[in-house]
């Protein structure tokens, strides 16, 4: 009886709620998308927070709680990221708490084009709440939390096209090792491996006005993800001595929701805030109504002090 519940409460699960932590701000979440994307920002070091919240409308929300820390070119084009993860999902209280470190490799290649190799390890614990779960009979479950290592590569190539545009298009693999996620432990119970594909197109207009066309795809056993849309960000000021760019994004997940994004950059904080508006077959409970998503990022550079060899001067005899 054990044994079949839990069984049939993974089974249902990796189509539901069990499936990888995701975020609609996935351009915010470079680990969780491409580790070989860490780096890829203005500054030196950038710390990112992300919170999202789902499914409120229809059952107990679904929690996810993101924070990252970035390091462009610490060592000869090396970039690290370390990132805690925490989600609650549903009235089991099916918890994942994790921590991740990144590391990638830019090379330039040319005068136009880069590429990017990055890895990623992480450790997780993974915890279920059986007392709020309704049984037939008292039943004696032996575990309720699992620890496990997991493994990811990425790959990311950056090709100038012109003076105003851009191409940047990347692939991952998540969850190489496979990882055992049963929680009985004479069962196996794999998490699949999540392939991901990414591509984005750059382009500036007039200066002022960047538009971001972005596609991005996940597979993961018989679960699909597709996004595709666009983000917008638009110069409102670029003095010396303050620059502000609105932001702006609008996305469909394909049979799911349409996202829509909007935010703003002061000099080197930027926010975000977005909404899941619910397309799929669940909107008759859900009123339409899915989640709520904001981030906000800080990032900075620091001064690195120049060498300069000492030049001796001989004197001169006569």
């Amino acid at each position: 009886m054990i044994r079949f519940f839990v069984i049939l409460f993974f089974f249902l699960s990796y189509n539901s709620l069990a499936q990888d932590v995701h975020f609609s701000q996935f351009n915010e979440t470079k680990a969780l998308i491409n580790p070989a994307l860490v780096g890829y920002q203005d500054g030196d070091y950038k710390i990112q927070a992300q919170r999202r919240s789902q499914w409120g409308s229809v059952t107990v929300p679904f929690n996810t709680f993101s924070i990252a820390l970035e390091g462009k070119n610490i060592i000869k084009n090396l970039s690290f990221g370390v990132q805690l993860l925490n989600d609650i999902a549903g009235d089991s209280h099916f918890k994942t708490n994790g921590v991740t470190l990144s590391l990638s490799h830019n090379t330039k290649v040319n005068s136009s084009n880069n590429i990017s190799f990055g890895v990623l390890a992480g450790t997780y614990q993974r915890s279920i709440d059986y007392s709020t779960l309704v049984f037939n009979e008292t039943e004696n479950i032996p575990n309720n939390n699992i620890d496990f290592f997991d493994v990811a590569i990425g790959f990311v190539h950056e090709i100038e096209l012109n003076i105003s545009s851009t191409l940047i298009s990347g692939v991952s693999l998540f969850h190489l090792n496979k990882p055992n996620q049963a929680f009985i432990g004479s069962d196996n119970i794999q998490l699949p491996v999540n392939s991901k594909l990414h591509t984005s197109l750059i382009y500036y207009f007039k200066k002022k006005f960047q538009i971001k066309p972005t596609i991005y795809y996940s597979e993961q056993g018989e679960s699909r993800e597709l996004i595709t849309g666009s983000f917008f960000n638009y110069v409102l000021n670029n003095s010396s001595a303050e620059m502000v760019v609105l932001r702006a994004g609008i996305f469909n997940r394909k049979k799911d929701a349409i996202i829509t994004e909007f935010g703003i950059k002061i000099d080197n904080f930027d926010a975000m805030v977005s909404y899941d508006t619910n397309i799929s077959s669940l909107n008759s409970a859900s009123d339409y109504k899915g989640g709520f998503e904001f981030s906000i990022a800080y990032q900075w550079s620091v001064l690195k002090s120049v060498k300069y060899n000492e030049v001796k001067v001989c004197p001169k005899y006569l």
